[in-house]
């Protein structure tokens, strides 16, 4: 929620005082508490009243950033519904209090490639906010006792036409039922409980993008909290993972290191490989070192594909080495009979004897 809406939902201008706050808020909940109003949307107005409430009282504690709309990455609101039964003189809703609601809370979590392919595990953390059970997402608890305002009437009297006739208007201390109401100390008369969660999740091996993750409930504050863990894997630097499955890499090489059949480091999920370059292959397969076919499943082959690099021949100095290497292949190759170079030295050479 945005800080002007919950100004707006509360009727007020951002300049108005806590003691105003705190009067407007307690006049709408008298107004649309679901015990006294049968509007069927009178829960719904109800938690927006204490969502707006709560919203700017951490906005004026600091504990909120003002533009904030309550989608930090650590914070996820699931509002239950408030109930329609009047709480008890203690403060509790009905023989139903104490059973522990169950929330679902729908996380994103980000992982490396790394993580993805080898599994890995998270620490997840967070917040959830339901209605309080206590006041039923009043922030008041009933008492026992009649309302000081109306003497348990429900009603007050109002003069009106300059005092000479009177009438009756709903009590705004209780509502219109009577009944004295007390600041919830449960919920510090916010209508809203928070429990913070802090879960530790295993990311099983072979974990791909757009995968949902279920992880078992967990009792946090009377509260069964199912996550759900939505999977995002960032670009990696080095790796690209195909639609199938395929874990690839292309890096370039020396061009002579690649032609000498050199040795060469090639990076894997796992690590640096040792790898030898054959001049007339491109792409090799690693064995073992790609993605997982299924969830902590065997992992497939890790494929490489090698650009060789050459240096520009405008450099003398290479310029005059390959001169040198040239001299010296064709000079090894004419001392060879059955050598190509050597073989169609030959037929030149008898082809311009005639």
């Amino acid at each position: 929620m945005e800080t002007d809406d919950a100004y707006r939902t509360l009727g007020l201008s951002s300049s108005a005082s806590d003691a105003e706050l705190k009067a407007s808020w307690r006049k709408l909940v008298a107004m649309w508490h679901p015990d006294r109003n049968p509007a069927t949307d009178a829960v719904q107005r109800m938690q927006a009243i204490n969502t707006a409430y709560q919203h700017i009282r951490l906005v004026r504690e600091g504990k909120l950033d003002e533009s904030s709309t309550g989608g930090e990455a650590d914070t996820h609101t699931a509002n239950s519904h408030a109930s329609t039964e009047p709480p008890n003189d203690h403060g509790a809703a009905d023989a139903t209090h104490g059973t522990p609601h169950r929330a679902t809370v729908l996380r994103k979590v980000r992982l490396t490639l790394e993580e993805a392919c080898l599994g890995c595990t998270r620490t997840v953390r967070g917040q959830h906010s339901q209605t309080c059970d206590t006041c039923a997402g009043t922030g008041l608890r009933v008492l026992a006792h009649a309302c000081p305002t109306c003497k348990g009437k429900g009603a007050i009297r109002k003069a009106t036409l300059f005092g000479w006739a009177w009438t009756e208007e709903a009590c705004p201390d209780c509502g219109g039922d009577g009944r004295q109401r007390a600041p919830c100390d449960v919920c510090d008369a916010t209508g809203t409980q928070t429990i913070a969660y802090r879960r530790k999740v295993r990311i099983p091996a072979g974990t791909r993008v757009g995968q949902v993750l279920s992880a078992p409930p967990a009792r946090h504050s009377d509260v069964d909290v199912d996550l759900e863990l939505h999977v995002a894997i960032d670009p990696h630097p080095l790796f690209t993972l195909d639609d199938n499955g395929v874990l690839r890499c292309e890096m370039p090489v020396n061009g002579y290191a690649w032609m000498a059949g050199s040795w060469t480091d090639v990076p894997t999920p796992d690590g640096l490989q040792h790898m030898r370059l054959t001049r007339d292959a491109l792409v090799y397969r690693l064995a073992g070192k790609g993605f997982p076919t299924t969830l902590d499943g065997p992992r497939g082959d890790f494929f490489v594909r090698v650009a060789p690099v050459f240096p520009p021949l405008e450099d003398p100095r290479h310029a005059a080495l390959l001169a040198q290497l040239v001299e010296a292949t064709t000079q090894a190759a004419q001392a060879e009979d059955h050598h190509p170079l050597a073989q169609w030295a030959q037929r030149m050479a008898n082809w311009q004897r005639k």
